[in-house]
């Protein structure tokens, strides 16, 4: 009975803080499928599909991954005697979505690039069944993820092999306990690559040889080996959740550093209007060389301008990756509106500036891209 309850349980979410990059899948996915579209051969279409598709699943990899131990539902729910199943299960739905996503992306983007490298619709239908394989692996293995990084991000005594390896790995920048974040993401990634190739491979060879027991073979093993892996997750999950919590919480502290803001452009002070000065103020302090991706982004374009023939698969494909650096501050904008909203209730300002809207800004952010690929577009067509 009580376990009964348990499962019908559900905790309470706080807003996320980390964004839940819908960019950086959806815009890998764009320019994986531009470069899949610049070749008309199969076996280099697969070849890319190899290549591009784990990019296109890293490209969102550590945001749908942060509900597990990063959130501050975790953090500030880590201290009541709840069930790590029950954190899993709560971390697991907002997972799924962020994977939905990056996988629906980049079976788009296979699908479309092999049409448009060819003009036949088979050719995109096994591309994108080849992207499919690859993501069916990497949604069992994924989760596991999360349990490894949990068990792993305890402390251990130090005779033992893995706080060995915390420290080696830690190499001093964070908290030996806090390595694992740093590398678990990628290996398992890489482990789902792994698994997914002989599948991948059968499959190819079953559409030139003809379907044979062998090429079954090279598709169930990998799968089975997938399922223990994630069949493993949550227990792996259950047995340091409470200790990697912790630690985590007071590494991502110590990184933090002191509360003392930068100070603040003298540019941005002689704005006009203050909900800009606030807006401007967060889109610099929240913003990793923002001033830095914008000389990118219009170098880049400049460049492509100055070329004298139009650009090709390749350099569209860098000027868009350019393009969503530029513009993945917006989802931390976004984040900010009713922090913001709270802040500019009470001021007596327009209706639309106290909702903690930045209309001005996001429409200028928006802009550059979009002008760049506006002189771009037109200038292909006059050399056309």
């Amino acid at each position: 009975m009580l376990a009964a309850v348990r499962t019908r349980l559900t905790l309470p979410r706080w807003p996320a803080e980390w964004p839940q990059a819908w960019i950086a899948p959806v815009l890998a996915a764009a320019a994986w499928s531009l470069v899949l579209a610049s070749s008309a051969d199969l076996a280099t279409q697969r070849s890319l599909v190899f290549i591009g598709g784990p990019l296109v699943l890293l490209a969102g990899l550590h945001a749908r991954l942060g509900e597990y131990l990063h959130a501050r539902a975790r953090q500030g729910l880590a201290v009541l005697p709840i069930a790590p199943a029950l954190h899993f299960a709560a971390a697991r739905a907002a997972h799924r979505r962020g994977f939905a996503l990056a996988a629906i992306s980049g079976l788009l983007g296979a699908g479309l690039g092999g049409v448009a490298g060819t003009g036949e619709a088979a050719r995109g239908l096994v591309l994108a069944g080849d992207f499919a394989w690859l993501c069916a692996l990497a949604g069992l293995i994924e989760p596991a993820i999360a349990g490894c990084s949990a068990y792993a991000g305890r402390r251990f005594p130090e005779e033992h092999a893995i706080r060995r390896a915390q420290l080696q790995l830690g190499g001093g920048w964070t908290a030996p306990e806090a390595a694992v974040h740093l590398y678990a993401p990628a290996l398992g990634l890489g482990l789902a690559v792994l698994l997914a190739m002989p599948g991948q491979l059968g499959l190819a060879a079953a559409q030139t040889q003809g379907p044979r027991a062998t090429h079954a073979g090279l598709l169930l093993a990998p799968l089975v080996l997938a399922l223990a892996v994630r069949w493993a997750a949550p227990r792996l999950y259950a047995g340091g959740f409470f200790a990697a919590v912790a630690w985590l919480a007071e590494a991502m502290r110590s990184l933090a550093g002191p509360p003392e803001p930068p100070p603040r452009p003298v540019w941005v002070a002689r704005l006009a209007s203050p909900t800009a000065r606030l807006w401007t103020t967060q889109w610099l302090r929240l913003t990793s060389a923002p001033l830095l991706r914008l000389a990118l982004l219009l170098g880049w374009g400049g460049y492509l301008l100055l070329r004298a023939q139009a650009p090709g698969a390749p350099a569209a494909a860098v000027g868009l990756g350019l393009a969503a650096l530029w513009l993945l501050p917006l989802q931390t904008l976004a984040r900010q509106r009713r922090r913001n909203a709270a802040l500019l209730a009470s001021l007596p300002l327009p209706a639309r500036a106290r909702a903690g809207r930045a209309g001005g800004l996001a429409a200028a952010m928006v802009a550059v891209p979009g002008l760049l690929a506006a002189a771009l577009l037109l200038r292909w067509l006059a050399l056309a």
